[in-house]
């Protein structure tokens, strides 16, 4: 595989962008209401006007439409957005505090917008972006630790997005998102491929599955941008989506859940790989092929055990591209082809044993009636063992589990020293609204209730 270009922030390089609508295809839907061209041109032209000189823009209004103007209008004036990791007062004080906020687009600013088209004009519009910057500053998840900062240039961007859109041929047909547009992931396939593909895109990011399905039937989406907590919701409530592409990313696709949503849909989940500092690395569908390949634009090595990534779509600011935190196999003659052995940081010692935490969720996952499943290893004061596994598990709705049946269930899978020494069953975990499972928040919910031990 030839070398990766790393984009670095280019005056030089200028990227147009394409929108259109008709009568028959809105440029978006809100509340079901279709939103012609005309109407999003004369929002993003006007609030780009109404922008001061100096200062980012920070975004932190929930809907796409609202959204996708602060977006493209700051980008009009070439002007940095920030994203910042969630929506809490506390996070938007220290992001106000970190970065120098020339205009924020929240709630208040979303909701003055008028959100319905009374006279549609449609036709075609091709903004051109006259130069590449720093186009978005946004934040890691945090899951392993406190989220970090993160620059993406507006090629990083566009390129992926180009990208992705030519991995297979997508329906052309309304893009429907569970995830908010904050993170990477949101931000690239519900807004940025719909932007390239010339997808109506949706406002909501529907959270229930009655939510769902109304959204789905009054904008007949195909493509649907989610991950895999949402796809369980959606198998154990007996949705009906068929005949729509599903897309899976932020958090792994446990094999189980794969092959049920296959074998009640008819389709396999699109699965992509990636991370906030490298963009998309590379995609699946783990029933035909377990391995995952890589883009035909991304350049992988391996670093010890450690994946290496170089891409146009690594963050500008990591000139020898990225080393990742995961642990890989490349396939032999099988250009771009790679298995995840999981994170460093999920392999730790105990009484001298190497053990796997992510193979010990997987484990769990494989078990009759378990919904959700997380495991830490926590110190331990024994002689030997010097830390023990602890495993908070969501059942199915009505399966009852207690501690002692789930070990039962696990003699066989795991040895000993992985044999879990505290269990909660609780009714939900505490993902983020893109899939992630902190550990500060897993710690969290085992302090908040009473031990169970087995």
């Amino acid at each position: 595989m030839g070398r990766s270009k790393v984009n670095t922030p280019d005056k030089a390089i200028k990227q147009q962008l394409r929108f259109s609508s008709s009568d028959s295809k809105p440029l978006a839907f809100i509340a079901g209401n279709g939103i012609s061209l005309g109407k999003f041109r004369d929002d993003v032209e006007q609030f780009a006007s109404q922008l001061p000189a100096t200062g980012d823009t920070l975004i932190s209004c929930s809907g796409r439409y609202a959204f996708s103007i602060a977006l493209l209008a700051s980008w009009l004036r070439a002007k940095t957005v920030v994203l910042p990791p969630n929506t809490l007062d506390d996070t938007l004080d220290a992001t106000r505090d970190q970065f120098k906020i020339g205009f924020e687009c929240g709630t208040d600013w979303a909701q003055e917008l008028t959100r319905t088209d009374t006279s549609p004009t449609h036709g075609i519009w091709e903004p051109q972006l006259s130069q590449d910057f720093p186009a978005v500053k946004l934040f890691t998840s945090g899951s392993t630790g406190s989220p970090k900062t993160v620059s993406k240039s507006l090629s990083n961007l566009l390129d992926e997005a180009r990208a992705i859109s030519t991995l297979q041929n997508w329906p052309s047909a309304p893009v429907l998102a569970t995830v908010p547009p904050q993170h990477l992931y949101g931000l690239t396939f519900s807004v940025l491929l719909p932007w390239i593909l010339e997808n109506t895109w949706i406002d909501e990011s529907p959270h229930y599955p009655q939510d769902l399905i109304e959204i789905l039937g009054s904008t007949k989406a195909k493509i649907l941008i989610s991950v895999p907590a949402q796809y369980k919701t959606l198998i154990h409530n007996h949705t009906n989506i068929d005949n729509m592409l599903c897309i899976s990313a932020a958090a792994a696709l446990p094999t189980p859940l794969a092959q049920q949503w296959l074998n009640e849909t008819g389709a396999e989940i699109l699965e992509f790989y990636g991370s906030t500092e490298t963009g998309v690395i590379g995609y699946r569908q783990q029933i035909s092929n377990q391995a995952w390949k890589a883009l035909a634009q991304v350049e992988l090595s391996v670093d010890g055990d450690l994946l290496k990534v170089n891409s146009p779509f690594v963050s500008y600011a990591f000139t020898n591209g990225f080393l990742t935190a995961d642990r890989v196999v490349l396939a032999k003659n099988k250009l771009g082809q790679f298995k995840l052995l999981g994170r460093s940081d999920s392999i730790v010692k105990i009484a001298g044993n190497r053990v796997s935490l992510s193979k010990i969720e997987d484990d769990i996952l494989s078990c009759s009636g378990i919904a959700d499943a997380a495991v830490i290893a926590v110190p331990a004061k024994g002689i030997v063992r010097d830390l023990s596994i602890w495993v908070a598990i969501v059942t199915d709705n009505g399966f009852s589990l207690s501690s002692k049946q789930l070990q039962a269930n696990l003699r066989g899978k795991l040895k000993g020293i992985e044999m879990p020494k505290r269990v909660l069953i609780v009714d939900h975990l505490p993902r983020t609204s893109n899939g992630k499972l902190p550990n500060t928040a897993i710690v969290k919910l085992f302090d908040e209730h009473d031990r169970e031990p087995i």
